[in-house]
């Protein structure tokens, strides 16, 4: 059974995207953006992503609903797997595919400030692919 505080976050979100359509996105993004700076209040800078995917993976974790997360670079993109991701379940319920919904929005805010604080490199973070078998959602940060 999933943990109830993430099934009240999932009829949050749900309900954010019903009343406020295509513009939930773009808030939620911004505090994710926000979060960041409340989950880690002070960051080392300078780091690899491969650093910056430890301390992330860490902080993630506490987070609970988001699953577990992965980060490395490669030819230049920065790629990022959460596994097991409850909220990826409440795609039916929102009307929104995985990646498109609010709470999809809060993860890539909270991943492109974080990264951008640890490496120093801003980038746009993209839901790529949903391995639904494995339950992976398949990410990319591409530099702004």
């Amino acid at each position: 059974m999933a943990d109830p505080r993430d099934m009240i976050l999932g009829e949050i979100q749900v309900a954010a995207s019903k009343a406020m359509g295509s513009s939930a996105g773009a808030m939620m993004r911004q505090a994710g953006l926000k979060a960041s700076h409340k989950i880690w209040p002070e960051l080392p800078a300078g780091l690899s992503v491969e650093e910056a995917g430890k301390i992330m993976r860490e902080g993630i974790s506490g987070i609970k609903g988001f699953g577990s997360f992965s980060a490395c670079e490669e030819d230049g993109l920065v790629k990022i797997a959460f596994s097991d991701c409850y909220f990826a379940s409440l795609s039916a319920d929102s009307g929104q595919p995985c990646g498109q919904q609010p709470i999809c929005y809060f993860g890539f805010g909270l991943v492109e400030e974080t990264l951008a604080r640890l490496t120093g490199k801003r980038t746009k973070v993209e839901l790529i692919s949903r391995d639904e078998a494995n339950g992976v959602c398949h990410e990319t940060a591409t530099p702004r």
